[in-house]
């Protein structure tokens, strides 16, 4: 479970610098949902989007379809994908560096 907050946590510095947002607020959810759509075609609703943030509380985690439609909106084919290069990149000594 830990190691799947680790890769979220860098899923969202990613999804925040594609959005050009520094600190992410339940007002630009909508902006973050509507560039979803528009380069993917996959749908987040604002409140999707807002639980995956944690702007809101006692959520469950993300459902693998939101988990993919986030990895694909950061050039990924898939959440695996994403992960994958996290461990690809941490076993060729390679530092993941993040302003987030």
């Amino acid at each position: 479970m830990k190691e799947n907050a680790f890769y979220q946590s860098a899923l969202r510095a990613q999804i925040l610098t594609l959005c050009r947002i520094e600190t992410v607020t339940i007002e630009n959810c909508r902006e973050i949902s509507i560039q979803i759509f528009n380069k993917d075609k996959n749908y987040l609703s604002q409140k999707t989007i807002q639980r995956f943030f944690g702007l809101i509380r006692d959520t469950p985690d993300p459902s693998p379809f939101v988990l993919d439609s986030l990895a694909m909106f950061t050039g990924n084919d898939s959440w695996d994908q994403f992960k994958e290069q996290f461990i690809e990149q941490k076993v060729s000594g390679t530092t993941i560096r993040s302003r987030y």
